[in-house]
């Protein structure tokens, strides 16, 4: 095992292939979807939540309303064959091939 810096971004390396985990998120929406809420980077990259402050908390309200996440891909509204494509081949390849990956849902 080896530590390798690659501009900002360390990783340890195993013959020669570079470890990461990678963070997506899957947006479906519904009927009732709250698009006013959610904003998608033109990126693909990022994604913008928003709430509305409960007003039934009163004048003095530190209730949080903004989260902001960077991620290595946002799908909307994608396909099952899109994400299986851009999230999974790669980790059940490796999975396949006696690493070890791991799939959360």
């Amino acid at each position: 095992m080896m530590w390798c810096k690659n501009g900002n971004k360390d990783y340890f390396t195993r013959m020669g292939t570079r470890k990461k985990v990678h963070a997506f998120v899957r947006v479906k929406p519904t009927d009732d979807f709250a698009h006013e809420m959610i904003k998608y980077g033109d990126d693909n990259k990022t994604i913008d939540i928003h709430l509305k402050k409960d007003t039934r908390r009163g004048v003095v309200n530190n209730q949080q309303t903004d989260w902001s996440f960077k991620l290595d891909g946002v799908l909307h509204d994608a396909s099952q064959d899109l994400v299986y494509e851009t999230v999974a081949k790669d980790v059940v390849s490796q999975a396949l091939n006696g690493y070890n990956g791991n799939l959360v849902n």
